[in-house]
């Protein structure tokens, strides 16, 4: 992929509450990052506060990983785990333009890895139309 828009992100982000509103799950709260810049951020009824998603997203930031892969490696991240400012559970996952990290899509509200699944299914399907 060589180029991410504001309205990718935005249709990512509508997929995913899509998914979510016609699979019956869980409510979740949606974040996706591009430059820095939250372009898309979304949480169902029922949900009423964002540190999950920006502490998935600082994650996949410092280190350039899915979330998941930091929670499975969490014995070499003790820095991370022991700073409010991350949140080390699955559901984030970074988004590469030219092997260079350009962003995040973050999920949070169901198990870790239904947030890591539904993220990467999105964004899956967003590399696929390009």
């Amino acid at each position: 992929m060589t180029m991410i828009t504001h309205l990718m992100a935005y249709e990512m982000g509508s997929e995913a509450i899509q998914i979510v509103k016609e699979r019956q799950l869980r409510r979740i709260g949606v974040r996706i990052t591009l430059h820095d810049v939250c372009v898309f951020q979304f949480l169902m009824d029922g949900k009423n506060e964002d540190n999950y998603l920006k502490g998935k997203e600082n994650v996949v930031f410092k280190t350039e990983k899915a979330s998941i892969e930091v929670y499975e490696q969490a014995e070499n991240y003790s820095d991370l785990l022991n700073d409010a400012n991350y949140c080390v559970s699955g559901g984030a996952i970074p988004i590469f333009v030219d092997n260079q990290i350009y962003g995040s899509i973050s999920i949070s509200g169901m198990t870790q890895e239904a947030d890591h699944a539904l993220a990467l299914e999105v964004l899956s399907n967003a590399y696929n139309k390009v």
